[in-house]
């Protein structure tokens, strides 16, 4: 265990990328390596475009893990213009057009001086960007004190990842209603239009996505992609927000952009309990992406026999049923 990375991420061992360190430590030792330099955010870039050319993805653990750490790594090293207001950085995401809601307005004013050096004493420095690592390391009262000064709740980084996203990524359920509390939106967008809702299901923290639907989140929102949470959930196998989000009216039947469902996805990557509810609540078998593939034909191509097999029932099933009709 890297005891320098340990002290990077508040002494929180839960969530040390362990499986990062195990399975790849050549990508492991280089992030190390490159944490204080320039270059490390257009690595972690590199590690999370999404279907890698000549390279496999990472499985849904490590991938996970690549993500925290790139948010622990932009919370503490993203630049910051005149010091104590942080701007959207568009250069850097010149496809996308920056909605208005993640640029921020407010002008960081000078806290309490005994609030400030309480800040401080923990450890954070007393801006913007301490803001967010306190959020990011899950540190309630680094948190807490920030909130009692009045700070907005919705300060967004070059990212346009507000403090309650960061919390729900991590899973720091008290963070989360400390934020909530004192009114932060559930329903905030980043630079992909993400929500908290995305990056808890995304992470898969149950827990996490109950609180923010019970403040209102938005269980239908689409990102840049067309993935709503379900989406995310089935795509990264987390069985349990699936489910939560099912049981809170959620539509199997989503299209992302490319014309992939969520069953598209679950039947490509051999996700086998996540076919197999997405078949018993009604998801479509015949649908066709934009490379005109199937559910079927993805399992096929990418061997996946157990799924073939359960889709084939699934077909079965369903063609029973309309002859009875």
């Amino acid at each position: 265990m890297d005891e320098r990375l340990l002290r990077i991420l508040g002494g929180e061992e839960v969530h040390y990328p362990h499986n990062l360190e195990k399975q790849y430590p050549r990508i492991f030792e280089k992030i190390m390596l490159l944490w204080d330099m320039p270059k490390m955010s257009h690595y972690f870039e590199e590690l999370m475009i999404p279907d890698r050319q000549g390279r496999e993805g990472f499985p849904p653990d490590v991938a996970a893990e690549i993500v925290r750490l790139s948010l622990v790594h932009f919370s503490t090293h993203a630049p910051e213009k005149n010091q104590d207001v942080w701007e959207v950085s568009t250069d850097k995401f010149a496809v996308y057009r920056p909605q208005i809601s993640v640029q921020n307005t407010h002008v960081w004013k000078p806290l309490p001086v005994a609030t400030a050096q309480a800040i401080e004493k923990l450890g954070f420095p007393c801006s913007a960007r301490g803001f967010h690592r306190a959020a990011v390391t899950g540190d309630r009262r680094a948190t807490a004190l920030f909130l009692e000064a009045n700070v907005s709740t919705e300060y967004s980084n070059e990212k346009g990842w507000t403090p309650l996203m960061l919390a729900a990524f991590n899973g720091y359920d008290e963070i989360i209603r400390l934020l909530f509390k004192h009114h932060a939106n559930a329903n905030a967008r980043d630079l992909l239009d993400n929500s908290p809702l995305h990056w808890a299901a995304d992470a898969g923290n149950v827990s996490s996505a109950k609180l923010l639907m019970e403040n209102r989140a938005e269980i239908e929102a689409c990102n840049k992609s067309g993935m709503t949470p379900l989406f995310l959930a089935c795509k990264n196998r987390h069985l349990g927000i699936l489910l939560e989000l099912i049981d809170r009216g959620a539509n199997v039947h989503i299209v992302a952009k490319d014309g992939a469902t969520p069953l598209h996805k679950a039947a490509a990557a051999g996700y086998t309990e996540i076919v197999r509810t997405l078949l018993y609540h009604g998801a479509q078998i015949d649908v066709k992406d934009r490379n005109g593939d199937t559910p079927m034909t993805l399992a096929e191509k990418n061997n996946q026999q157990a799924v073939i097999k359960i889709l084939l029932s699934g077909s079965r099933s369903r063609q029973s049923e309309q002859d009875i009709a």
